[in-house]
């Protein structure tokens, strides 16, 4: 009997060990767990409540699904005892915004890009955020602490209801016209000057409505 040459052997052995070795690895890819969906975090347990009522999220337990919070294009959350919209920011769709009659100190929306409607009256505001809303045409606060607010980047605005607040200054030179800012109200805060471009201060609407001792300017010290 003749013998079989001891490196035809070993590459027999090599090749069987190599197809062992791949079978064990696409045994693997197929066991790999798939990886968890991403989550949005929701500090406030308010909030959480009232996504869970709109059937958004499904049980308070501080998060959400991202892709469930990226679909909503509306939220009318008033009146839920909410203190933070921490997490608002993953709401890449949203247009309208209704979170009126909670205690809200503090809110960024300027990662909410596709908002046109933001009431937010009756809460605590110090700050709140509405840079980069370039489409922005409804902006409501009534009745909170706000010491300012920028709304430069706000040039779409058609409604401004900022009464009843502890405003310094206003600055609205970035709206384009009076006609297109047909709702405007300030009464009720400390300033006693509001910025204007000249197109709006040569036509003041009639409608818009200030404290008697308030006057609009180009400029304001």
């Amino acid at each position: 009997m003749k013998k079989i040459p001891y490196f035809l052997v070993m590459c027999f052995v090599c090749t069987l060990m190599s197809c062992s070795e791949d079978g064990d690895n696409n045994d693997g890819d197929t066991n790999n767990p798939m990886q968890p969906a991403a989550r949005t975090a929701i500090a406030d347990a308010a909030f959480e409540q009232a996504l869970v009522e709109l059937d958004i999220d499904d049980v308070v337990d501080g998060s959400v699904l991202t892709s469930d919070a990226e679909m909503v294009t509306s939220l009318v959350i008033n009146d839920k005892g909410i203190t933070s919209l921490l997490g608002i920011s993953d709401f890449t769709m949203l247009e309208n915004l209704w979170v009126n009659d909670n205690q809200i100190s503090s809110v960024d929306l300027s990662q909410n890009t596709l908002l046109k409607f933001i009431f937010v009256e009756n809460n605590a505001l110090t700050s709140i955020n509405v840079s980069d809303l370039n489409i922005l045409e409804k902006l409501a606060v009534t009745n909170n602490t706000l010491t300012q607010l920028d709304i430069s980047d706000n040039s779409a605005l058609q409604v401004l209801q900022i009464a009843d607040n502890t405003l310094g200054a206003i600055d609205l030179s970035a709206i384009p016209n009076g006609i297109q800012l047909n709702t405007f109200a300030v009464e009720n805060n400390p300033l006693t000057c509001i910025k204007v471009n000249e197109e709006i201060l040569n036509d003041i609407p009639s409608q818009w409505t200030k404290d008697a001792n308030d006057t609009y300017a180009l400029s304001c010290n």
